[in-house]
């Protein structure tokens, strides 16, 4: 209290004194009655100045904190499968009804499954995928960093979402995991993945790669089929053992009809094996029947020609006619979907006027040979100042090429090709590059191998001599797949899109029940640019031909997309139209019955370790109860936090001033009346 408030307050006082002195006692005689009348009158004056004042008082006020322990319990499909429901609502009532944990917690309750679950209703056990670092993040979040402990009550077995593993609570935070389920290890194996590509060629072999782990430690013998409509089309005998536990299989099939196929992937029961629900897998390709011509140009003969023409015409849709460019006509040029210009020079100029307004795609290879100072008039997105001077050039692949999936080449192993010396530059709006050059041991950022990213399309591969790649390829592997494979990708990617493409979709094949099916989709001007002011509707149908959902799509970054959520597994048909003009696109995919929760069959004793480890903390099981609760109880770091808070309050605030205030007034006004003062 500072001088300026005593001074006040004496005042007051004084004020008061004084006031009450000349109205009572000054010109009356001091009997008990007056000074009476005096108090009470010197106490109300004083009153009413200090509510005048009005002070304002500060006090501290303290309490007890206690610390937050949220429980965190698994509200998954799994944990029914794995006939934990009870064990877990259990150790959960345990703790929620311990007045020992109440008195030193305040405990929450939440579940979750793709998400956290803030309702205190009960669980049924009916989330159809569990994402515990998602759940633990919100947990957390929703303590807004104050100190606490989360109980996270699961099986561990998590299906989507970041690796709960690798989870870091803040330094306010103890979690601590409760595993709840079968922690025994049993031999299993499991179909982990399946590669194939969305579509095939009609009459021409596809490539399927399955992925296959085994748990255990014997030696065990099973067999993978892949049958197609109830047939095997595939069979191959494995092997596992503890130093195998991990193979994969590489199948041929063949497209003998157009259409959407469904395929199953199959491995035999181990003899013990518990979980078996992991042993299939299904897939669906689309075989097309979608046949197209390619035209390669050249000055004159080059072995690279006919390399190219047979790795081609390895898929048997496609036909190469080679023309030396002084014997170059322009007729029926309309059927071409993909010109390859072979060092292009100036006699390429009549030819490139003739094809440059058609719709087909263009390929050019340069070497030493190229005419760069022609090929930089053309203006077509890159460039090069070169000299007569060749040079050999290593290839290196692009990580973050992504306009499509390239068949893998050892590219390390490859020879050299040969390029004009100079460096290579390149439009980076237009263009993304797949390959890069090393030169003398040095990876540089020249492009060796180059696709535009719009319509029409143009590839550029800077370096000639390509035929060498394909005779490693084959002294490699004895045989020219993976040479033929990385050319039909780059040719497939290049070819031009037909007139009635316009209007392209984007999606897989085949779709996990449960999982948001999402169907994008390009369209394009008369000028194949990416035209952004569309109006497009998709209209899905099951296999009986009944409308299951009609919707329009929406323009996000460069492309259409239509989110059409979680359908019932089975086949479903689409037609993509454009309104304006009306152009219309038939498709096919279909949806797997598939329950992430049924792939695991013990709780993941590993993740939640490791999480506990990962964390600084401990873990428990699901009879440990007792354990768990003394483990909290003695744990010193959990203790209630004593709170001190100063409050500054106002004097009027003090309402039983006011009522002190009149009850002296009212006293004074009755002995008045009492004496007959008044």
């Amino acid at each position: 209290m500072n001088f300026q408030i005593i001074l006040l307050i004496t005042l007051a006082l004084l004020i008061a004194l004084g006031f009450s002195f000349f109205q009572n006692l000054h010109k009356n005689r001091k009997t008990s009655g007056n000074l009476a009348l005096f108090g009470l009158r010197s106490f109300s004056i004083f009153l009413i100045l200090l509510l005048l004042i009005n002070l304002e008082i500060t006090h501290t006020e303290s309490s007890q904190v206690k610390v937050n322990l949220v429980i965190l319990s698994d509200a998954s499909e799994s944990i029914k499968i794995l006939q934990k429901d009870s064990v877990l609502q259990n150790f959960q009532n345990k703790i929620l009804s311990s007045e020992k944990l109440n008195d030193k917690f305040d405990i929450i309750n939440y579940h979750f499954g793709r998400e956290l679950i803030t309702s205190d209703i009960t669980s049924n056990f009916s989330e159809e995928l569990t994402n515990i670092q998602q759940s633990l993040k919100q947990a957390e979040d929703l303590m807004d960093n104050n100190k606490g402990v989360v109980v996270l009550l699961s099986d561990g077995n998590q299906n989507t979402g970041r690796d709960f593993r690798y989870h870091k609570s803040s330094g306010s935070t103890e979690i601590l995991p409760v595993i709840i389920g079968d922690t025994s290890s049993f031999e299993d194996v499991a179909i982990q993945r399946i590669n194939v590509n969305r579509y095939a060629f009609l009459n021409n072999k596809f490539a399927v790669e399955v992925f296959l782990n085994y748990s255990g430690s014997n030696e065990r013998n099973t067999k993978l089929h892949i049958l197609n409509s109830g047939k095997v089309v595939f069979q191959k005998d494995m092997e596992f053992s503890e130093k195998n536990r991990s193979l994969i299989v590489n199948a041929e099939l063949e497209a003998k009809s157009i259409g959407l196929k469904n395929y199953t992937a199959r491995l035999s029961k181990l003899p013990e094996e518990k979980n078996v629900r992991n042993n299939t897998e299904n897939f669906s390709v689309e075989i097309v029947d979608e046949s197209s011509k390619i035209m390669i140009l050249s000055p004159g003969p080059h072995p690279d020609l006919g390399a190219l023409k047979a790795a081609i015409e390895s898929n048997s849709q496609r036909m190469v006619e080679i023309q030396y460019v002084r014997n170059f006509n322009n007729l029926e040029l309309t059927d071409i979907q993909l010109f390859i210009l072979h060092n292009v020079n100036r006699n390429f100029q009549k030819t490139i006027e003739s094809i440059s307004g058609l719709e087909a795609g263009k390929l050019f290879i340069t070497g030493p040979e190229t005419d760069w100072q022609f090929l930089n008039e053309l203006q077509l997105g890159f460039s090069k100042n070169s000299i007569d001077q060749p040079q050999d050039v290593f290839a290196v692949k692009n990580d973050n090429f992504a306009i499509y999936q390239p068949k893998h080449l050892a590219y390390e192993d490859l020879p050299p090709l040969q390029i004009a010396f100079g460096e290579t530059e390149i439009d980076a709006n237009r263009y993304a590059v797949q390959l890069y050059q090393v030169i003398q041991g040095v990876e540089t950022d020249s492009p060796l191998l180059a696709v535009s990213r719009v319509h029409p399309k143009i590839g550029l591969l800077t370096g000639e001599n390509i035929w060498r790649w394909r005779a490693a390829s084959f002294r490699k592997d004895q045989n020219f797949q993976q040479f033929n494979g990385f050319i039909g990708d780059l040719v497939q990617n290049l070819s031009a899109v037909k007139s009635n493409e316009r209007l392209i979709a984007e999606h897989p094949q085949t779709f996990l029940e449960n999982e948001l099916v999402e169907i994008s989709a390009a369209y394009y001007d008369e000028n194949y640019s990416f035209d952004s002011g569309a109006n497009l509707n998709i209209s899905i149908s099951d296999s009986l031909g009944n409308t299951v959902l009609k919707t329009n799509l929406v323009a996000r970054n460069l492309k259409y997309v239509a989110e059409i959520g979680n359908l019932a597994p089975g086949n479903y048909t689409y037609k993509l139209q454009a309104e304006n003009p009306n152009l219309l696109k038939n498709g096919a995919f279909n949806v797997l019955d598939y329950n992430a929760e049924e792939q695991q069959q013990t709780a993941n004793l590993a993740a939640m370790q490791f999480l506990a480890a990962n964390n600084n903390s401990t873990v428990f099981y699901e009879d440990q109860f007792k354990t768990f609760e003394d483990y909290l109880l003695k744990n010193d770091s959990h203790r209630p936090v004593l709170k001190s808070e100063q409050k500054t309050v106002p004097l009027i605030d003090w309402y039983y001033l006011l009522f002190l205030l009149v009850f002296a007034l009212a006293l004074e006004w009755f002995y008045r009346k009492y004496k007959g003062l008044i």
